[in-house]
């Protein structure tokens, strides 16, 4: 259960806060997404939010706006306020607000030229490590509580295999022998180097960025490797009208065909294009919600 005082702290943190009068105002087509850096997360959003108030203006838009909160509770208010009209993030936030908001899915994004994407645990070569059974007694470097790759997925796959977690405040407190300790780097490129420079015993990040990051390098061993799922979803807040969601949908399926849809794809993190929601993928979903609840009431 989310208290009252955490909910009011954590819609205090919403970057748009200071814009809170004009958030409600007519003709804004807002587009929401959770990071711990809103300024930067603005920019990356800002091109495409223009691109779609631009062709929406028949549906009366006349401007975007980037609406960025810090956790998936304060994302779940500002959907239901209707301060939020379309979120866009990974898998696991994607779903944890979906059950605290009622927000439906609509498409599945290509981020960075990628439809799915996968989580993988991972150590030093030299660790002494080979295997996940390894891990006990030790500390795992997540990246933040909202984090498909970085948290959720790789914590599910442990949770399956029997694994006790216990959430520690630094790599070297002391673990008991029957759990697996871990921490938050706050950032990918902060979990490698932890492991890298022997902070932490493993961690996880995505395969991307772990197979950019080891590229002509001999350090690093993969413990485990996830399923794959989608790279991102497009949700929109449970009362958006019909209309308006079938406008977007189609708006969105075709924007990669047109010369200036492709350029604010390009803009938006080399989007490549968005496409619908796979069949595996759905059914993937379906059997996350007791590991959604779970991890709701720690938010």
């Amino acid at each position: 259960m989310i208290s009252p005082w955490r909910l009011g702290k954590d819609l205090l943190s919403v970057a748009a806060v200071l814009l809170l009068p004009q958030l409600a105002c007519a003709g804004s087509l807002n587009l929401g997404s959770i990071s711990a850096n809103p300024v930067g997360e603005s920019k990356k959003f800002s091109s495409f939010t223009s691109y779609l108030a631009q062709q929406l203006q028949s549906e009366g838009f006349d401007h975007g706006r980037v609406v960025v909160a810090e956790s998936i509770p304060a994302m779940s208010s500002l959907l239901q306020t209707r301060r939020v009209d379309l979120y866009i993030d990974s898998l696991f936030p994607s779903l944890a607000v979906s059950r605290l908001s009622g927000s439906r899915f609509l498409l599945r994004r290509w981020k960075t030229g990628k439809s799915e994407y996968r989580s993988i645990i991972f150590t030093r070569k030299d660790s002494g490590m080979a295997r996940l059974e390894d891990l006990k007694g030790k500390i795992v470097a997540f990246e933040e509580s909202f984090s498909s790759t970085g948290y959720f997925f790789p914590k599910v796959d442990l949770l399956k295999k029997g694994f006790r977690l216990a959430p520690k405040r630094q790599g070297s407190e002391p673990v008991n022998t029957d759990e697996v300790g871990y921490v938050f780097s706050r950032g990918d490129t902060n979990t490698l180097f932890w492991v890298l420079n022997g902070m932490v015993a493993a961690g996880a990040v995505d395969d991307q960025k772990y197979f950019v990051f080891t590229k002509n390098r001999d350090i690093f061993r993969i413990l485990h490797e996830s399923v794959s799922f989608p790279r991102q979803l497009v949700s929109y807040r449970a009362d958006f009208p019909a209309k308006l969601v079938a406008r977007v949908k189609t708006l969105l399926l075709n924007m990669h065909q047109s010369e200036e849809g492709e350029k604010a794809l390009r803009a938006f993190e080399s989007t490549t294009k968005f496409d619908e929601i796979p069949v595996q993928a759905i059914d993937l979903m379906a059997g996350l919600k007791k590991y959604i609840e779970a991890e709701l009431k720690l938010q």
